[in-house]
């Protein structure tokens, strides 16, 4: 009989869990899918059926070809982009790689890039509805986490990221801000418990899941940093600080140091990226974002700054709605939740994440965002759109949780915030696009931050690699985006000339000696060479702090694998 009651509660639990993740793949679809045929070509016209063009489209239409070109020739990290401005750049060292992982993998199967935009639109949209499902099934009932989630799903700024601006690498950030306080709320509701023998079986099972719970933090967060470190820098600045005032008056304060200690931790994960990103940064032309796009400028509602149109941009008009409707959403779902004493501990944080963010977004927050150290870095102040969208869709769901009469008016509340959500990204964010300019591949729109410093705009055509003078013959035996190997004949000297920018780790080695490179008038890469038969080698090498990031990252994915291997097994 037991056995069979057993089996009984399994299986429900187990149709539970598939008709949750059929309701959150429905969601998903109605909010990904139609993006793909409200666009037409109109130089045709009517009557849709193709993707639109969106703000960075282009760009990452053109880096993920390049970086699936790279992943093809056997470079598992690439950061070359040998088409970037027609003479290549160091993309990838310095844009976050993490989601052209991802496209290249869908890639892979679809073998259509159409087909992958779609199916990485639609995983990461899924990836994010699960995420916040899960945290607000911490507090809050099923329902009401699937109030949550609709919410969050069609949240108009997270549409318009997909919709409107094409901007992949921040949509993913939707994904990492639930898990993120998913697992930073265990770690400091639990204890990092650490028993010899099995003396307190308890207590060492609940110190093996809070090592899962460290390492979930840290993964987290090593795959923000992979994928959008803007958002990423963001979310500390609004999350962190809210979660180290509530540390500070529950004076948690282990909790808050082995957070502290995964986000480092994460850090590392990210490594190979983020430190030569950091550090190599003065070598390439980071700040042309800062001067072309600057944050102070970016505040909602700030007529008086002349860098951005808010009177005549419908974009920017559609971001100050946004902004508005976000603050009401938290602002009605601060007030309901706040009324009934028993919510009052699990709403807090969403509401100061909700208010503190909004707060930022606006001119007044400017004499404090001055103080903040690199708060450059986000770009644009609005992007914490995405902490407040996330901080409505949980006080939505909180309203929302209140017992199991239909008619209840906090029900009323939450209903009325999912319409005005639906309402908002249909008209200002879905409706815009319907018959826009379908995509069409464009080869010169590039990102110009990456290339290396003092890069001139524009370049002459020349040929992948030729002689100067053309005194003898070349025969290209290997080419690859970080790897080229040529026989050169040469009647008299002669200077070999690349259509390959000159950055750091390019090194150059003929008949298998190193040589010194010389720059064109474009930066472009010059090797002298004597009369004669010679076998040139130009490879893009690792510099000594990308061979650290290199390490630290292999390094600590070991250690996590260690972790939730050995902990899991026995939590």
């Amino acid at each position: 009989m037991t056995s069979t009651i057993i089996t009984d509660t399994n299986n429900r639990r187990w149709k539970t869990r598939l008709a949750i993740a059929a309701v959150l793949v429905v969601m998903t679809s109605i909010a990904v899918l139609p993006f793909f045929v409200i666009g037409e070509d109109q130089k045709i016209g009517c009557c849709g059926g193709a993707m639109p063009v969106t703000h960075d489209s282009w760009m990452h239409f053109n880096q993920m070809n390049a970086f699936w070109s790279s992943l093809s020739a056997g470079i598992v990290y690439p950061r070359w982009d040998e088409n970037t401005h027609g003479y290549g750049a160091p993309t990838t060292s310095f844009y976050p790689p993490g989601v052209y992982y991802l496209t290249s993998t869908v890639y892979f199967f679809a073998r259509d890039w159409l087909k992958a935009w779609a199916g990485f639109y639609w995983l990461t949209m899924l990836a994010s509805a699960a995420a916040i499902s899960a945290y607000a099934r911490q507090s809050l009932s099923r329902g009401a986490s699937m109030m949550t989630a609709a919410v969050y799903v069609f949240a108009p700024y997270h549409l318009l990221n997909q919709y409107q601006r094409g901007a992949i690498s921040e949509f993913t950030s939707f994904v990492w801000i639930p898990l993120c306080l998913l697992f930073a709320e265990k770690l400091f509701a639990e204890r990092l418990i650490h028993r010899r023998g099995a003396e307190n079986a308890k207590a060492a099972q609940r110190g093996n899941s809070s090592w899962i719970s460290f390492a979930g933090l840290a993964a987290s967060f090593g795959a923000f940093l992979w994928t959008h470190p803007p958002t990423a820098y963001q979310f500390l600045l609004v999350c962190g600080s809210c979660l180290a005032v509530s540390a500070i008056r529950a004076k948690k304060w282990r909790g808050a140091s082995w957070c502290v200690i995964a986000l480092m931790f994460g850090s590392m994960l990210a490594a190979a990226y983020f430190y030569p990103a950091i550090v190599e940064q003065r070598l390439v032309n980071g700040d042309d974002v800062q001067r072309v796009w600057p944050y102070h400028a970016s505040y909602v509602f700030d007529y008086s700054q002349t860098v951005y149109d808010r009177v005549n941009n419908p974009f920017f008009i559609r971001l100050d709605r946004i902004w508005a409707f976000n603050l009401i959403a938290v602002i009605v779902g601060s007030t309901v939740a706040l009324r009934f004493k028993e919510r009052r501990n699990r709403v807090w944080l969403w509401i100061a994440v909700g208010l503190l963010a909004s707060f930022l977004m606006t001119k007044f927050s400017a004499p404090l965002g001055r103080w903040i150290p690199k708060i450059e870095i986000g770009v644009y102040s609005w992007r914490m759109l995405t902490l407040t969208s996330f901080a409505m869709a949980m006080l939505t769901g909180a309203i929302a949780d209140c017992g199991l009469r239909i008619a209840d008016w906090r029900r009323l509340a939450a209903a009325l915030i999912l319409v005005g959500t639906l309402a908002m990204s249909g008209y200002y964010v879905a409706w815009p696009m319907w018959r826009a300019q379908s995509f069409e591949p464009n080869l010169q729109h590039y990102n110009y931050a990456t290339l290396p410093r003092e890069s001139p705009r524009d370049n002459p055509p020349m040929e992948p690699v030729q002689l100067a003078a053309g005194k003898g013959s070349i025969i290209i035996e290997r080419w690859t985006p970080e790897f080229r190997r040529l026989r050169v004949s040469l009647n008299d000297a002669d200077q070999l000339q690349f259509r390959t920018r000159n950055f750091a780790g390019w090194t150059a080695t003929v008949d298998g000696q190193s040589v010194p490179i010389s720059e064109g008038a474009v930066k472009n890469i010059l090797v002298d060479l004597p009369a004669g038969e010679h076998r040139i080698i130009l490879e893009y090498r690792s510099t000594p702090i990308r061979r650290f990031g290199n390490w630290a990252t292999i390094l600590s994915i070991a250690l996590l694998l260690s972790i939730i291997i050995f902990k899991g097994r026995n939590s």
